[in-house]
């Protein structure tokens, strides 16, 4: 079983605007240092968020480093709203994967409103990343 190196933590309360069908970046866990030449780095987000009018689906993703150019970790994986937009939905995302030869990592979460004709808004979100043996 792989054993916990190094762990980080980020929260935010402060609302992030979605803009309209944009992927915009709701939270980044700053740089994590990695003890370790190879390691398994298991990273977990979750979102509480009000959709957009117009709004369908929400695509949650884990990027790597801080904006949405950052190499996609996790395939985009649209979730139905279970409430009408305007409501308060939760999103969580979690991804594992194997890096070698880095001094820091740094992910992001970020979300996509589908067919939205209005911006939405993200009140708080939390993204903690582990770094495993392995």
């Amino acid at each position: 079983m792989p054993e916990l190196l190094e762990k980080q933590v980020a929260y935010s309360a402060a609302d992030v605007t979605l803009v309209t069908t944009a992927e915009t970046v709701i939270i980044s866990s700053g740089p994590v240092k990695v003890p370790a030449q190879t390691c398994l780095v298991h990273v977990r987000a979750y979102a509480q968020m009000e959709a957009g009018a117009g709004t369908s689906y929400v695509g949650p993703q884990i990027r790597r480093g801080n904006s949405v150019s950052g190499l996609l970790i996790s395939e985009l994986q649209w979730e139905a709203l279970k409430t009408a937009p305007g409501s308060v939905e939760s999103f969580v995302m979690e991804v594992i994967e194997r890096r070698s030869d880095q001094d820091t990592v740094e992910y992001s979460l970020t979300l996509t409103q589908a067919n939205a004709i209005a911006n939405g808004t993200v009140f708080q979100a939390v993204i903690e990343v582990e770094i495993l043996s392995g």
